[in-house]
């Protein structure tokens, strides 16, 4: 009778393949996770983006109801308009209307104004390209103070 302790050569082979493949799991998962706090970084910074170019516009609107930055219409800043951020580029809709509750698209007076920001940016995939343009939407109606 033997009494020799130890693993032998199949188990310790086991062992390293079950390792193996944990690994490769912890791996692709931390790659994924990370494309994901990338894509959340990039959705925050268009939100912010979106919140100021918003508040100017308020800012203007509470200084003069008639300024030129609350024209209909809408205005692009195409990719590297926007100061210090070349990966993101912003539309601002702005839509007039009229009426007691403000539904009147074709307003005669102008009451009320429909405002959009938009702002796209291109997220990076989990190999580290560029991927599909992504946006954010900010709407509010702004009204004129009597």
């Amino acid at each position: 009778m033997t009494t020799a302790r130890g693993f032998s050569l199949v188990e310790i082979l086991v062992a390293t393949s079950l390792l193996a493949v944990g690994l490769v799991a912890v791996a692709t998962g931390l790659q994924y996770a990370t494309g994901s706090v990338d894509l959340g970084r990039r959705e925050t910074i268009a939100t912010f983006f979106a919140e100021q170019r918003m508040e100017s516009l308020k800012s203007s609107a509470l200084a003069d109801w008639a300024s030129p930055a609350l024209v209909a219409g809408t205005i692009s800043e195409p990719y590297g308009a926007i100061l210090s951020a070349p990966e993101y580029r912003r539309d601002t809709a702005i839509t007039d209307l009229g009426g007691d509750d403000c539904s009147d698209p074709a307003p005669v007076a102008t009451a009320c104004k429909l405002v959009r920001v938009t702002v796209y940016y291109r997220a990076v995939t989990g190999a580290g390209g560029v991927g599909r343009e992504r946006r954010v939407d900010v709407l509010t109606v702004l009204v004129a103070r009597s």
